[in-house]
């Protein structure tokens, strides 16, 4: 009687995934795990009409705005946001391809964006540029501090060092947020391919995703944008919602003062919605 228990246990350890189904074949001591598999998508290669639309089509301003307001801001037509908290970081391209004058209205484009004040949503913001290397702007801090570091943010020039600012975004969530009770954005507004270790950036994106981090790209250019198959794999899965096409910089500010006007058209009135023209 005393070699029952074993044999029992033995016996049903070797039943258990086949009652199961071949579904379950790991053992039943096991947990499943609820981290996210790597979603890519084809190489420009294999779908090279997928990237030509990527590449050329621009879509209206105000489309795009409406992109914004459902799947950044997740306001429906008519619908109520739940109160939650936000944890976002900015992750900002200064490289030499982007241009002062640009990288500017860049900024006004973030601040105006945290001009509105959400209803119901606690949100913390962080901020962080790349160039050559990268650099730590601000830690999370309320909105309303935010919107003033934003200002004071210098333009560094140099090259498209992406995957350092997405490592140092992760670093910010790892060392700053709010944990599991947070909604985890990044905004990551770039102009095109990264050129400083560019293998890390899209495993440096995948980092953030299996975090549960939501990632936005503005892909800034016209039709002969480069590095677009790159920046869609930044982005978070699908990328219809999670890129935004742009052909300036400049054109994101419309973008956002747009969608404002239509959540909160009493702050469009009083926001800041000079867009300076950037030659070259």
């Amino acid at each position: 009687m005393r070699y029952l228990i074993p044999i029992s246990l033995f016996s049903l350890a070797v039943i258990l995934p086949d009652f199961l189904g071949q579904g379950a074949r790991r053992p039943f001591w096991r947990k499943p795990t609820n981290k996210p598999k790597p979603t890519l998508l084809p190489p420009i290669s294999k779908d090279p009409e997928f990237y030509r639309k990527l590449r050329e089509e621009i879509p209206p301003k105000n489309e795009t705005a409406k992109k914004v307001v459902t799947n950044v801001f997740r306001i429906q037509p008519g619908g109520k946001r739940q109160m939650q908290l936000e944890d976002v970081v900015i992750v900002m391209d200064g490289s030499g391809s982007i241009g002062q004058c640009e990288f500017g209205n860049g900024k006004k484009a973030m601040k105006n964006l945290l001009e509105y004040d959400q209803p119901g949503v606690d949100a913390k913001y962080g901020m962080v540029t790349f160039s050559s290397s990268f650099r730590r702007d601000f830690n999370f801090v309320p909105q309303s501090d935010a919107k003033l570091r934003i200002a004071g943010v210098t333009y560094p020039g140099g090259s498209t060092n992406t995957q350092a600012g997405l490592a140092d975004a992760l670093d910010l969530f790892n060392t700053g947020s709010r944990g599991f009770q947070s909604r985890k954005i990044v905004l990551l507004l770039t102009d095109g391919q990264s050129n400083v270790n560019p293998k890390q950036t899209i495993p440096n994106a995948q980092k953030l995703k299996d975090k549960g981090v939501e990632v936005f790209v503005i892909a800034v250019g016209g039709q002969h944008i480069s590095g677009i198959d790159e920046m869609a794999n930044i982005a978070s899965f699908p990328p219809a919602k999670f890129l935004f096409r742009v052909e300036k910089v400049s054109g994101f500010l419309d973008v956002v003062n747009l969608a404002i006007k239509e959540v909160a058209p009493a702050q469009y009135k009083i926001l800041d919605k000079y867009v300076s023209t950037c030659s070259g």
